[in-house]
């Protein structure tokens, strides 16, 4: 009982998380000059999930933020497998529990709760460039600052 109460907590701070990031989403987009991505969150998910990291953990909850790069060395199968290969994504581990609130970047549902171990998702390496590790923890603390979901 206390994992599906704590399942129903993670999925509704997800979701409010989720609602507040999708204006920021079209301003992050059109400030980078991004051509119409596929889908609002695309490119978002290491910035979102720092955020939902924050807001979790601000509401009492553990949570860590999990990534991985395909094509890492030692570690080629990690990331969120999707339409038969590995893409690169960032979540977050809550408990028992993955939280991913950009995967329909990848044709999946937008918001997803899931247990540890779901195939979909292999932690591994953050392959991303040093200053884009920077500017998604400035722009995770930014938005800790300056407002968060209810």
């Amino acid at each position: 009982m206390a994992d599906a109460c704590l399942s129903a907590q993670v999925e509704r701070i997800a979701r409010a998380v989720r609602a507040f990031l999708e204006p920021r989403w079209v301003e992050w987009h059109q400030r980078e000059g991004d051509p119409a991505p596929r889908t609002i969150s695309q490119g978002t998910c290491g910035r979102s999930s720092l955020f939902l990291r924050d807001v979790l953990r601000a509401e009492g909850l553990m949570a860590e933020f999990v990534a991985g790069t395909p094509g890492q060395p030692g570690a080629a199968d990690q990331g969120f497998r999707c339409g038969g290969e590995w893409c690169g994504h960032a979540w977050v581990e809550c408990g028992d529990w993955i939280v991913d609130v950009t995967a329909d970047q990848f044709g999946d549902d937008p918001v997803i709760v899931t247990f540890i171990g779901d195939r979909r998702y292999r932690p591994g390496v953050d392959g991303s460039e040093p200053q884009y590790l920077e500017r998604r923890a400035r722009v995770a603390r930014d938005l800790m600052a300056n407002g968060r979901p209810k």
